[in-house]
């Protein structure tokens, strides 16, 4: 008995999981500087981008190449009108002294923009933003 139900609930989360991966939106972005993204300093590379619809909106980043990646959980979700006026979707990263981080993730118009924690940075330190377009890799 203990036997069966260790298989069902092996197969049930299996089948969460496989859902899960069903509904996710895929991207890829080539970032060509590194960058900080879930706490970890990410090398610069293609990334694959994954986001699960859900109520938590998790996004999952990964370089195969540099064998590195995240699990990413959104601080805050806006409405979606803070995105590009030409409705590309686009990672943004906010850089101060030679450093960026992750600072948002716009999928398009019906998406909500996802906002990530950053970093303090020094008192007087500027900060610029460089955004990087996401090419949709699975069609809807």
């Amino acid at each position: 008995m203990k036997s069966m139900t260790t298989k069902l609930m092996i197969t049930a989360a299996a089948l969460a999981i496989a859902t899960g991966v069903a509904s996710a939106q895929q991207y890829r972005a080539d970032i060509p500087f590194a960058f900080r993204a879930g706490g970890k300093t990410m090398a610069p590379g293609s990334y694959t981008i994954q986001v699960r619809d859900s109520a938590t909106y998790l996004v999952f980043l990964h370089n195969y190449e540099a064998k590195q990646g995240a699990v990413l959980l959104p601080s805050a979700r806006g409405d979606g009108r803070n995105g590009p006026a030409e409705g590309n979707p686009t990672l943004t990263f906010l850089c101060a002294s030679s450093r960026c981080s992750l600072a948002h993730l716009w999928t398009g118009p019906a998406s909500p923009d996802l906002t990530f924690n950053q970093p303090r940075t020094g008192k007087g330190e500027q900060i610029s933003a460089a955004e990087i377009r996401l090419v949709k890799l699975n069609g809807d």
